[in-house]
């Protein structure tokens, strides 16, 4: 995951970077979570399902129950608050991106960061609905120990 080594790297300039990738990692995450074989799974009509829809399927035991090993994501309160708050921030600000002048408040990231790691750790390795090689699990594992770490 991109988002560990702008996050290890402390760069200025590197934070809006930063919080996209952390954001699309989730999203990626959720959408492997809930398709299992049936790419149907992650569409509504014709598009991809939002990041918010996926997090809220990822919930759902009619999306996450596929396998006999297989469980859905809970979050604490702080988790659906930091999250939502991530999914929100970053859909409206840079998504859809307008010139503007602003800027991001560093505290704020990371406090976002141990709970959407959290969240991803549980999606990509604990949900039973990831498929991945073993040198990808070693990757996800590595970055993610990088974000939980700081």
């Amino acid at each position: 995951m991109l988002s560990a080594r702008f996050y290890k790297s402390h760069l200025k300039h590197k934070w809006k970077w930063f919080i996209i990738c952390l954001h699309d990692a989730l999203y990626s995450f959720c959408i492997c979570a809930i398709k299992g074989t049936n790419p149907d799974r992650v569409m509504r009509g014709q598009n991809l399902v939002s990041a918010r829809e996926a997090l809220i399927r990822c919930q759902s035991d009619a999306y996450m129950q596929q396998y006999v090993h297989s469980a859905k994501l809970e979050m604490t309160n702080d988790e659906e608050e930091m999250v939502a708050e991530l999914l929100g921030w970053v859909r409206d600000n840079l998504a859809h991106f307008s010139p503007k002048l602003w800027s991001i408040e560093i505290a704020w990231i990371k406090r976002v960061v141990k709970p959407t790691a959290r969240v991803i750790k549980f999606l990509a390795l604990e949900s039973g609905n990831v498929r991945m090689t073993d040198s990808e699990r070693q990757r996800v594992i590595r970055a993610l120990a990088l974000l939980e770490k700081h």
